[in-house]
């Protein structure tokens, strides 16, 4: 008798038929930039506490932001990550209301949230870093 039970896939294999859906692709790089937010919250909250303080530690931030393009591009991460969270999230729910369900418009709708999320992380990176 033949087993019903799933198959363990290699990694390869997996990544070998995910990176043909963008379905899949979308969720899971939905899943990459919240690890990325979560793993990223220290650096937003000393950013935080160190601009209001007072006003010289936020002269003092303001000046590691002119001086180091290590950290513009750690926070334009951090940005393109909540932003691609946000528009994959918009996403979700509004499947979850029953809209984009099926196979061919979840695949448009995963391709169109790709193209805003791309647009809006090209925009941040200009905002932030240029």
């Amino acid at each position: 008798m033949k087993s019903k039970r799933p198959i363990d896939l290699p990694l390869s294999q997996v990544i070998k038929v995910n990176s043909k859906s963008p379905i899949a692709i979308a969720s899971i790089l939905h899943r990459i930039s919240g690890i990325i937010i979560f793993l990223l919250i220290p650096l937003l909250l000393w950013m935080s506490q160190a601009s209001l303080t007072s006003q010289e530690s936020f002269d003092k931030l303001a000046a590691c932001f002119a001086d180091s393009v290590l950290l513009a591009l750690a926070v334009w991460v951090v940005v393109a990550a909540l932003l691609y969270h946000f528009v994959m999230g918009v996403k979700h729910m509004l499947a979850d209301l029953g809209w984009f369900e099926e196979t061919d418009s979840g695949r448009l709708a995963a391709w169109v949230t790709l193209a805003i999320a791309g647009v809006l992380i090209v925009w941040s990176f200009f905002w932030i870093v240029v």
